[in-house]
């Protein structure tokens, strides 16, 4: 079952607003109350539902289905698909996502009907997105593998981008922060080309959902605002409110409290003037999380009962057990442990029904805290040992989905340098041609002994840059193997540190049970010494080394302070790897790794603006 919440914020593909005039508004409908034509009527109905559609999206119904009674006594399949589309825009941005399906289809079929097959293709890419909302996954990426070849020989650049927006929602879906990133970044170069403001805002809203996920709260948040401007820029209320909810939850996630809190509420009040029922629901919890890190509970408690109530009405299960969580959660602060247990035993029954894998471990994990509590231990050890067993499942679907993920992008880039070369090769023989033409137009000068000079020059500049083109090949192949040989070494190491540090836990556990102890401290004597084993980065040294000569010497050389463990953060920001990933490989904390990042900012002399990977890449 898909975690619908993960994917609200991506509506059906947009047109662009129109402003909110009033006096335009005004003017339609006195023209709508003065004609007696009726396909003018519709028309205008179909322009009021563009200029409401992002303001009040109830206006956007009211006025699709005037137009769609008109248009169905006509044979105007343009007109329908249109008043078709307006009423799916509704639908999805309340969260009904099955009414919505309902609509693309019939505004498929109308463009069909109309013989429009580029503008089905682009609607026929909402299917994907319903796919996605059915949990469908891999349904969906085939669905837009399927369009993209339409999308490329119509070179629609907005439909071809907003394709890889859907499909970077799948790969984020499925645990591919990588090419999740890359998709979206992908979409984001088309968009900036068009400079269509409110995709720029939709991929940048990705981007940073996306580093959200990952915990890095400091550039989810710079995607966030960045997307806030231009909503706002576009009085796109409903994009906006979303955005305000998403840079409350990073301020959250970093602790900062009050900007949080500001966020938020401003998100919910701008919500609630919109009746936009599911971000109303996901600032509730955001809320409510925020007042149990304030150990405000009794906020908590009433916040997130509202959110409950919402996400119930709606149907999303996925929000609906992170709220029977979070109340959980909050009774066991409040030391009502019976109560505690009632409502993580529902959020537990949810997950297993939507396989919420993540939710059902602390769910579960929480529920063995309050049985200890009450004292029945015996329930309370076998939840935690459900837990755990859990948890160790996690960690090997995690490192399953790295290992998918390397695989995926390395048969993505193979099979896009086996297309290039085959461009290539149509260009080559484009150009031999060319040349041909060129000997038969010089013979019939008789220019026979300027044509064997020009042959002969021409043949040996085409070989040398046949020649040149083969080695620059060779080149990047072997570097981008040397890279892909890096990646594969650093994700070796974060596994085995993962997978000690796992051991190490494990044998402390054991240790404290058993009387004998000198087992156990040699066992986690060994790990210790793994855990540090310089020869692992020799290893991983010598990978680096061969996929970027010299770079060591280049820092050292411009930055004369940095040493040998400012080195090995400085290799793994360069191979643009995220906090979590960089915490496992040098065995240290998420928080330890910022701490690293911050001593490492001053070595290099760098202000609050400037970035350091955007340094470390130029370099």
């Amino acid at each position: 079952m898909l975690k619908k919440s993960v994917i609200l914020f991506l509506l059906i593909q947009t047109t662009p607003l129109l402003s909110q005039n009033s006096k335009e508004i005004d003017s339609i409908l006195n023209l709508i109350k003065t004609t007696k034509v009726d396909t003018i009527k519709a028309s205008n109905y179909i322009e009021l539902s563009k200029l409401y559609r992002f303001k009040y999206p109830k206006k956007t119904l009211e006025y699709a289905k005037e137009a769609l009674k008109i248009y169905q006594n006509t044979n105007n399949h343009n007109g329908l698909a249109k008043a078709y589309f307006y009423q799916t825009s509704y639908y999805n941005s309340i969260g009904k996502l099955d009414s919505a399906r309902y609509f693309t289809h019939k505004n498929i079929e109308q463009l069909l009907l109309e013989k429009d097959t580029i503008s089905a293709a682009g609607q026929t890419s909402n299917i994907a997105y319903f796919e996605l909302a059915d949990g469908n996954i891999d349904r969906s990426i085939q669905i837009l593998d399927s369009l993209a070849p339409i999308f490329e020989k119509f070179k629609d650049s907005s439909k071809l981008a907003h394709s890889y927006i859907v499909k970077s929602q799948a790969y984020s879906l499925k645990g591919y922060p990588n090419l999740t990133l890359d998709a979206t970044q992908k979409a984001l170069k088309f968009y900036r080309v068009l400079k269509d403001d409110r995709n720029i805002a939709q991929s940048l809203l990705i981007i940073g959902d996306q580093y959200q996920g990952e915990n890095d709260h400091e550039k989810a948040i710079m995607a966030f605002k960045e997307a806030l401007e231009l909503y706002k820029h576009l009085n796109n209320d409903i994009f906006v409110a979303q955005t305000l909810s998403y840079i409350g939850d990073s301020y959250l996630g970093l602790h900062q409290f009050d900007e949080a809190e500001r966020y938020l509420t401003e998100a919910l009040k701008l919500s609630k003037s919109l009746n936009f029922n599911a971000n109303i629901g996901r600032t509730y919890l955001n809320l409510g999380s925020l007042k149990i890190a304030q150990k405000n509970y009794d906020s908590a408690i009433q916040l997130l009962s509202e959110g409950l109530e919402i996400y119930q009405s709606l149907n999303i299960p996925y929000n609906e057990t992170r709220a029977l969580f979070y109340l959980g959660q909050v009774y066991f602060e409040k030391g009502m442990y019976k109560k505690s247990i009632e409502y993580l035993d529902k959020s537990i029954s949810i997950s297993k029904q939507i396989e919420d894998t993540a939710r059902l471990k602390d769910a579960l994990y929480y529920k063995s805290l309050a049985l200890e509590k009450i004292g029945d231990t015996k329930s309370a050890l076998q939840a935690y040992k459900e837990s755990k067993v859990l948890s160790d499942s996690i960690f090997n679907i995690e490192n399953r989905k790295k290992t998918s993920e390397l695989q995926i992008i390395y048969e993505t880039e193979k099979r896009e340098k086996e297309l290039l070369l085959q461009k290539n090769k149509i260009d080559i023989l484009e150009k031999d041609v060319q040349i041909n033409n060129l000997q038969k137009l010089l013979l019939e000068g008789g220019l026979i002994l300027s044509l064997i000079a020009i042959g002969f020059g021409l043949y040996g500049f085409r070989q040398k840059v046949k020649r040149s083109r083969l080695e620059k090949d060779r080149l990047n192949d072997e570097l981008n193997f040397k890279k892909k040989e890096l990646t594969s070494q650093a994700l070796h190491l974060a596994k085995k540190n993962e997978l000690l540090e796992l051991l190490k836990s494990k044998a402390k556990t054991l240790e404290s049970q058993n009387t004998e102890k000198k087992g156990y401290q040699e066992l986690i004597s060994a790990i210790n010494f793994d855990l540090q084993d310089d020869k692992n980065w020799e290893h991983f040294n010598q990978y680096f080394e061969q996929a970027y000569k010299g770079f060591n010497k280049r820092i050292k050389n411009i930055y004369p302070k940095i040493n040998e463990n400012d080195l090995r953060l400085i290799a793994l920001l360069k191979m643009n790897l995220s906090n979590k990933e960089i915490a496992s490989i040098l065995n240290i904390s998420p928080d330890g790794v910022k701490k690293a990042r911050y001593r490492v900012r001053k070595k290099l002399n760098l202000s609050t603006e400037d970035s350091l990977e955007q340094i470390l890449l130029s370099l």
